[in-house]
């Protein structure tokens, strides 16, 4: 079986800088690995003891975001492939999808598994996953719990709505998308990091997955960021004792 998980490096959210035309600055910021996206390498490596997978880590970025790769090598994944070009800089979900796609159909044809984390952090749009089955014609499981199991080229997984448990069957191969922090993602061990430290990982960019200039980018996002600011509280806040002194607030006017 073999398992290709996705993950991202994001900004620390204590430490978001901006570019003039409103993207992130990834040069010039400090960086980490997906939280969402270090369960979905969880995920991944618990098939993997449980039925003998191959993990194949791919990530979307600058040449820095090779510091991802190596922890997810560190955890315990076989592979590594970074996926980097200028001309993918300023990719929304719709053009991260396109280029996430051609990786599957250009060097991971034989993938079984695709495993990503819900969300991640510098966006929350939780639409990666989804889009990348959608141009792969594969089966999609959001919001997943648990893998229950795989057997006979099914895999079995849970859902957890407001009321309910869900469990999915879905035909292989399909894609995963691991709810966020439910799962505690394993620490690596020494080996790990020397393995990791010694690993040379794949470098892909748009001419080696052929995906057209168009349809990545800038030119092939239909989405945007128009203005981004620092959210102010200006209001003041009033302690009260007990109930009605809630009530006798809000028939004043001084409740909002």
């Amino acid at each position: 079986m073999n398992i290709t998980v996705f993950i991202k490096q994001v900004p620390d959210t204590n430490d978001v800088k901006w570019t003039a035309d409103n993207n992130i600055d990834r040069t010039n910021m400090e960086s980490i690995l997906n939280p969402a996206d270090a369960q979905a390498i969880e995920a991944a490596l618990t098939l993997k003891d449980t039925y003998g997978a191959e993990v194949t880590a791919v990530t979307m970025g600058p040449s820095k975001a090779d510091a991802v790769l190596q922890e997810a090598i560190a955890m315990g994944a076989d592979n590594a492939m970074l996926l980097c070009d200028s001309k993918f800089a300023g990719s929304d979900t719709n053009a991260t999808s396109n280029v996430l796609s051609a990786v599957i159909k250009e060097k991971l044809k034989d993938t079984d598994i695709l495993l990503f984390g819900q969300s991640a952090i510098d966006g929350e749009t939780g639409q990666t996953g989804i889009s990348t089955a959608a141009r792969l014609n594969l089966p999609c499981i959001t919001h997943v719990n648990e893998i229950v199991n795989v057997q006979d080229g099914y895999i079995n997984a849970v859902i957890e709505t407001e009321t309910d448990k869900i469990t999915y069957k879905v035909k292989l191969p399909a894609v995963i998308c691991v709810n966020n922090y439910l799962i505690k993602p394993r620490l690596p061990k020494i080996s790990g990091y020397i393995k990791a430290q010694e690993y040379i990982y794949h470098k892909y960019n748009m001419f080696d997955l052929n995906v057209n200039e168009t349809q990545i980018g800038v030119k092939g996002s239909p989405t945007y960021v128009k203005n981004v600011f620092k959210n102010q509280e200006n209001r003041n806040c009033k302690f009260v004792d007990n109930i009605n002194e809630i009530i006798d607030e809000i028939k004043s006017g001084q409740a909002v």
